[in-house]
């Protein structure tokens, strides 16, 4: 039966044979693809080129005529090809391969983990410095007021906010490092 000529497949075709096309397809599809991935030069672009033309052929079954003298098979190529040409023609994109991943705005479990002990680390020295500087780093840094607004916030003078935030910025330092050291030396083996 896979003897029949594509000529007398197709007259099948025409009729509505899906068995005649089955067989069809299957006696050209490693010849079809062959020649669209020589074309295209991708494989992708090609498995495409011949799903298309292979879906030409069923759509327009009723256009091929076997009287002009052409053979099925320079119709199959010449639809092949020109799936081809569309292909070239159409908008230019990435192939899916050389598209870089989009990242993820989240940040990683170690990030978050990270900056969960560094905010505790950093909670827990607030908390060791006096409350008049606390109320000051909290009004500056976590508020956004000036050293004036602060100042009338705080019912003390400008130079007074000033002298605690620097007593404040030193304490939270030394802290920090000690706090930072500690954790280093939990990891060592020593």
């Amino acid at each position: 039966m896979d003897e029949e000529p594509d000529e007398a497949l197709m007259a099948q075709i025409r009729s509505g044979s899906q068995a005649a096309y089955r067989r069809l397809v299957h006696r050209h599809l490693k010849r079809t693809y062959a020649l669209a991935r020589r074309l295209t030069g991708n494989e992708a672009e090609a498995e495409d080129v011949v799903q298309d033309a292979f879906l030409q052929v069923w759509q327009r079954r009723a256009q091929w005529s076997d009287d002009g003298g052409a053979r099925f098979t320079t119709w199959l190529y010449r639809v092949v090809l020109n799936r081809c040409i569309d292909h070239k023609r159409r908008p230019v994109g990435q192939d899916l391969d050389t598209v870089a991943e989009p990242s993820d705005g989240a940040p990683d479990a170690v990030s978050t983990i990270h900056r969960r002990q560094v905010a505790a680390r950093l909670a827990d020295a607030q908390n060791r410095l006096t409350p008049q500087q606390r109320a000051a780093v909290t009004l500056f840094y976590y508020e956004n007021l000036s050293n004036a607004d602060i100042a009338a916030v705080m019912q003390i003078s400008i130079g007074a906010v000033e002298s605690l935030l620097k007593r404040a910025r030193q304490q939270l330092r030394l802290l920090l490092r000690a706090s930072a050291q500690a954790a280093r030396d939990s990891f060592d083996d020593g």
